[in-house]
């Protein structure tokens, strides 16, 4: 099959932010190669009937723009090629490794063999597929670490962002109650129930297209986002509409220079910062909705 290749180098701050603009443009996966001076090239496929070209204004204008968000992209540099090699779809397996989060929880590819190592570790069997490329995110840890602190059994959860559900199936491992995950992207929708099935869960986790939390009305115990600003930003009251008193709020994807105004919008919003979490340049946030 013929594929078209779109490369995209950027300063390495920008990789996540870019990979999920790519994916807007119906991506079909990408890889990372690493370059000097903190700089990468991200290399994504895109199927042979897109007109790239056509794309190329936009897509450079929406990276350019992500200095508002505290990323700084450098120097934009995009190139488009053809390729009829389809060896790339499993090149990103080889980022991924059994991932040990903490002594109770264990990430599994789900084309790896593992053992657990005691009768307590909770194994999330996952396929990332094509909406990653470069094995588990700091941020994907943060959030993780934060659940296994915050789920005391039958919690309501929403996750947000879902992107694999891999939060999803965590906290219904760790004990949550009604969970419900959603994303409103297409392919994410497909990884989620793609990953909820090799987990057992299918009968246990919710999963829905929806934009943020837009139209949703609950009163759950705890919300998890993993995102960038942008997308926390205007989640940030929608998630105090929809959480119980003393519920609790989850968020992760924001970088160090985001720390502050993040947790300013959160006060605003009338949350409590309990705790924050950091893994290299990247924050999490635990809030509490206190009325």
């Amino acid at each position: 099959m013929i594929w078209k290749e779109l490369e995209v180098s950027v300063n390495n701050e920008a990789k996540d932010a870019v990979i999920n603009i790519l994916m807007d443009l119906d991506s079909s996966g990408v890889k990372i190669d690493e370059l000097e001076n903190n700089r990468i090239t991200i290399t994504s496929y895109h199927s042979s009937d897109i007109d790239l070209d056509t794309l190329l204004p936009g897509l450079k204008s929406k990276i350019g723009n992500l200095s508002e968000y505290g990323l700084n992209p450098g120097e934009i540099k995009v190139t488009t090629s053809d390729n009829n090699d389809d060896a790339w779809s499993h090149e990103w397996e080889k980022y991924y490794e059994v991932t040990k989060i903490t002594r109770y929880l264990t990430v599994v590819p789900k084309w790896k063999a593992y053992q657990p190592t005691n009768s307590d570790e909770i194994i999330l069997k996952m396929n990332p597929g094509k909406a990653f490329g470069t094995g588990l995110h700091p941020t994907t840890i943060l959030c993780l670490q934060a659940l296994e602190m915050y789920i005391r059994g039958q919690e309501e959860v929403l996750d947000v962002g879902t992107g694999t559900a891999i939060l999803s199936i965590a906290a219904k491992k760790m004990g949550a109650g009604k969970t419900y995950a959603f994303d409103n992207d297409d392919n994410a929708i497909v990884s989620s129930k793609e990953n909820i099935e090799l987990n057992d869960l299918s009968n246990e986790i919710v999963i829905k297209k929806n934009s943020l939390l837009d139209n949703i009305s609950r009163n759950v115990d705890l919300i998890v986002a993993n995102m960038l600003p942008e997308a926390i930003f205007p989640l940030i009251p929608q998630a105090f509409n929809n959480l119980k008193e003393n519920g609790v709020f989850i968020i992760s994807g924001i970088i160090d220079e985001k720390l502050t105004d993040t947790i300013n919008k959160l006060k605003t919003n009338h949350f409590t910062i309990k705790q924050t979490f950091a893994l290299k340049n990247w924050r999490g946030i635990v809030a509490i909705k206190e009325v």
